[in-house]
């Protein structure tokens, strides 16, 4: 963790000078105090109000605004969580597809070579048969006189 030294910084909100320690940035402890100043002012006007009850509203508004942003943050880190146990799920289907696709490739390999080598199995030599074998039937004079036959009837 870094060690940092606490800056001592001097601020103005509604004509009131203030010094305060921070741990952040000098220039970034202004900003909020330029903000804070502006806010309060605005409050002021609209409100017609002491600085000190602009000050309690400028408060209530900024929890009020802390509070719904940590609402939809917790509601945001819950739909992550929820796109995230999906993501995991997706990435599980699609390696057991990738595992999937690669058995039927080395699959289709060894029939591939099955067949180049004219073999029933990837040690066997024997060659590969058809499953279905035809009849060869030779053709007979009387044969072709039936058929006529038939064909005239």
């Amino acid at each position: 963790m870094e060690n940092r030294s606490k800056n001592k910084i001097q601020i103005k909100i509604a004509d009131n000078l203030f010094t305060v320690l921070s741990d952040e940035d000098t220039v970034y402890t202004l900003g909020i105090a330029a903000e804070v100043d502006r806010i309060v002012k605005e409050i002021c006007r609209g409100a017609r109000t002491s600085v000190t009850g602009a000050s309690i509203l400028a408060a209530m508004n900024y929890c009020d605004e802390m509070t719904k942003t940590k609402k939809e943050l917790g509601e945001l880190k819950a739909q992550l969580d929820f796109y995230l146990e999906e993501l995991v799920k997706q990435n599980e289907a699609y390696n057991d597809l990738l595992r999937k696709n690669k058995k039927l490739a080395d699959d289709i390999e060894i029939y591939r070579v099955r067949l180049r080598n004219g073999s029933s199995s990837a040690g066997e030599k024997e060659p590969l048969s058809p499953a279905v074998k035809p009849v060869r039937r030779r053709i007979s004079v009387s044969d072709s006189e039936e058929a006529a036959e038939d064909s005239e009837n």
